[in-house]
């Protein structure tokens, strides 16, 4: 009869790996932790065949320095970008680094994108708080899904999407009717008494990544172009970089 397998949960598998290929330890180190801190018992020989099984190798130590350390969290939370975008870029200004490692750090730093089943209900009502707060201290209100997902981002609340749109609903109910009524308006007319009086700007942004912006501005009384504008500025430049960004990770 065949000996019965030795379970493992999951958050000691993923610390088995970190241990073994970032700290280093040893597999009989990592036997004798098992052993005494988690209850498991199992021989060495076994946790070898285990890390085969799960392709653990040992990595290089990395080391995250303060210009590292300090230039993720600016990648992470101001300009809102997922562990592989963070890689990439990382390497492309000359610090190289993994992307397990990238994402050994943000666990390091306490970073975590899920939470825990046990910990959804108390999770949810503090981001319900949140949420709360923040609409009452500031004009969140006029804010879309997408300036709202950035804004909890930059001011370091981890949260999907969809979770806060869902808590944005049940705080301010009237603002979504607001925003979904803006969003079906149909465009009105007006009046001018005389030229000069309002002038109208507009740009042309479908051509944006064939890297050529185009805009101009005309008088709303006599429909005169005042001026027009068509080359490359800085605005593009960054569309630019971060569209050949997103091609080269995603295709």
């Amino acid at each position: 009869m065949p000996r019965p397998t030795i379970a493992i949960p999951p958050e000691i598998e993923q610390w088995i790996k970190d241990q073994y290929c970032y700290e280093h330890k040893t597999a009989e180190e990592l036997v004798q932790a098992l052993a005494n801190e988690h209850d498991i018992e199992m021989t060495s020989r076994t946790l070898g065949r285990r890390l085969q099984e799960w392709g653990c190798k040992k990595q290089t130590r990395v080391n995250y320095t303060f210009e590292l350390v300090s230039r993720f969290l600016i990648l992470f939370y101001q300009m809102v970008l997922d562990d592989k975008t963070i890689t990439y870029i990382l390497n492309v200004e000359g610090m190289s680094i993994s992307y397990s490692n990238v994402a050994r750090l943000r666990r390091k730093l306490g970073i975590r994108r899920r939470v825990g089943a046990g910990d959804y209900d108390i999770a949810w009502e503090e981001l319900i708080a949140i949420v709360e707060r923040e609409f009452h201290e500031g004009m969140l209100r006029n804010y879309g899904r997408n300036f709202l997902y950035a804004h909890f981002r930059r001011s370091q609340y981890l949260v999907s999407r969809y979770r806060l749109w869902e808590a944005v609903r049940i705080v301010d109910p009237e603002g979504i009717a607001l925003r979904t009524g803006d969003a079906n308006r149909e465009r009105g007319s007006y009046e001018v008494p005389g030229p000069n009086w309002i002038w109208s700007l507009d740009g042309y942004c479908k051509v944006e990544l064939v890297e050529i912006q185009i805009y101009a501005a005309i008088d709303a009384f006599s429909r005169m172009v005042l001026w027009i504008y068509v080359g490359i500025s800085g605005r593009i430049i960054r569309l630019i970089w971060a569209y050949s960004v997103h091609k080269k990770l995603y295709g």
